[in-house]
């Protein structure tokens, strides 16, 4: 366990306890909202690998999440949260600092220490008298990696050896009662922000009995796609490697099912979480936010059972819900929205003053949280790929199109074709992103076009280099290394 404990640092209480009524504050009587209650919590809830797309909320056949759903249907659901970065540490680096990836240089891969000159969101709720708390259990979101900067406690599941049962201390099951333990003795007075962050559904999709095949067989369950099974260890393109195949299953479905076990899993242990902290009353006066850092690839555009090489919806689009009973009323947002814009949201929430509704390079959700008519101001941007020298796939996308730039030639041969830049996809009638129509719809390409080089000319906030700023570099602690080879993240 990583403990954290802040020195000399005495709450400043004004901003928390000044009733949220002024002009450009969260919720206001003149819009017909009740206020924000003081000293409200913020619970931060984030789930590894979680597609938008297999959710019963979010439309999916199988009953996987009625725990999420129960959230979505009481809450502000945005059906197109889209992540700044398909993998766990630059999306989280830009979730947390609200800056994009090609800005503050977290890109690619895990292992790169957070330039420490960006101010995180759990070190400004800090200064703001917030009691800061985190249990993790990714390690590329390692404490190595300056990701627990602000945090009283943060705490890092991976590190911890197995219980005497055996249990697996970066499951789920793990994770809530680590979160039960670090939330039970909170001091009522002050206001917390506590960040639970679950590794399920993360490949290779191993939920506990009596879920692991509990959707296997099922209504929805077609074995006859095949996954090709290649010589070599670990593969992701075209199929699996040897050393990725599950029960010497070939069939599609096997593995899909696994993961939709594994979402039902996370998913009830969420609902041990919320059920322990509203007994206790730890869920009074408190917004609660969930969401994932990306999703995956299940073998759409021949991509298997991993994340951050491409920049289609599966491993983009994920969940996101604002759940405050009695502040926020329910409904649905189908703008696209980037998570870089949640850090501001909470901070406004928080009372924080924002200058325009901006902190960094985002902005707060605040209007569109209130009211469903209040629309996105402009495409939601996105970077993926495994490309160096800034020669990242771009992607922009507003509520029915998409556009990709994809400039390294090994990538394109799997999105447009060699020598194929840019292409147009059409969410809303190929939401699989089989067919490119940059042709059919060459003002919509030329309009998202001018949107991209907008976003990708302006200059960075604060301005980076390549690499990102300068960052003291810890040394990785063991187990990090050995979650992270495990997880494949490093070699």
């Amino acid at each position: 366990m990583t403990h954290h404990n802040s020195q000399d640092r005495s709450p400043r209480w004004g901003s928390i306890l000044t009733v949220l009524l002024l002009a450009g504050s969260w919720l206001q009587i003149s819009c017909g909202q009740p206020t924000v209650p003081e000293r409200s919590n913020v619970l931060l809830i984030t789930i590894d690998a979680l597609r938008a797309d297999h959710l019963s909320s979010y439309g999916y056949e199988r009953a996987t999440s009625p725990i999420i759903d129960g959230l979505a249907a009481e809450g502000v659901r945005f059906d197109n949260a889209i992540v700044q970065w398909p993998k766990t540490a630059p999306s989280f680096a830009s979730i947390f600092t609200a800056t994009y990836p090609k800005d503050n240089g977290i890109v690619r891969k895990v292992g790169v220490p957070l330039p420490q000159e960006f101010r995180m969101l759990a070190e400004v709720l800090q200064e703001q008298g917030f009691a800061t708390h985190a249990v993790v259990a990714n390690g590329a979101v390692a404490s190595e990696f300056n990701f627990d900067q602000g945090f009283d406690t943060y705490i890092e599941s991976w590190k911890l050896a197995p219980t005497e049962e055996g249990q697996d201390s970066t499951g789920a099951l793990s994770i809530t009662q680590l979160a039960k333990a670090v939330i039970r003795d909170h001091d009522p007075n002050q206001p917390y922000f506590l960040w639970v962050h679950y590794l399920d559904p993360h490949f290779p999709y191993a939920a506990p009995e009596p879920l692991t095949d509990r959707f296997e067989g099922d209504a929805f369950f077609d074995p006859s796609e095949q996954i090709a099974i290649k010589e070599v260890p670990i593969r992701q393109m075209a199929g699996i490697g040897s050393d990725q195949v599950l029960s010497d299953r070939t069939d599609l479905a096997y593995y899909v099912a696994r993961y939709d076990a594994e979402i039902a899993y996370v998913d009830a242990q969420i609902g041990e979480l919320l059920n322990f902290m509203r007994d206790r009353g730890l869920l009074e006066n408190t917004l609660t936010i969930l969401t994932s850092d990306h999703g995956e690839s299940l073998g759409e555009h021949s991509y298997y059972f991993d994340h951050g090489r491409f920049g289609f919806q599966a491993c983009l689009r994920v969940p996101l819900v604002f759940h405050y009973p009695g502040v926020l009323d329910p409904h649905v947002d189908s703008d696209p929205v980037e998570l870089i814009h949640l850090t501001p949201s909470i901070l406004d929430f928080a009372g924080v003053d924002l200058e325009d509704d901006r902190w960094m390079q985002g902005r707060s959700l605040a209007s569109r949280l209130r009211s469903s008519s209040d629309r996105a101001t402009r495409p939601a941007f996105s970077q993926a790929g495994y490309a160096t020298e800034r020669k990242w796939q771009q992607i922009v996308q507003d509520r029915r199109f998409k556009l990709m730039n994809v400039i390294a030639g090994d990538e394109q041969r799997w999105v447009g074709g060699k020598g194929v830049f840019m292409t147009l996809y059409d969410l809303e009638n190929d939401p699989g992103e089989t067919t490119d129509v940059l042709e059919q719809f060459p003002e919509a390409a030329e309009r998202l076009r001018r949107s991209l080089d907008q976003i990708w000319s302006a200059e960075p906030f604060p301005a980076l280099t390549d690499e990102g700023a300068t960052s003291q570099q810890r040394q990785m602690d063991e187990e990090t290394r050995r979650q992270l080879k495990a997880l494949g993240y490093l070699q």
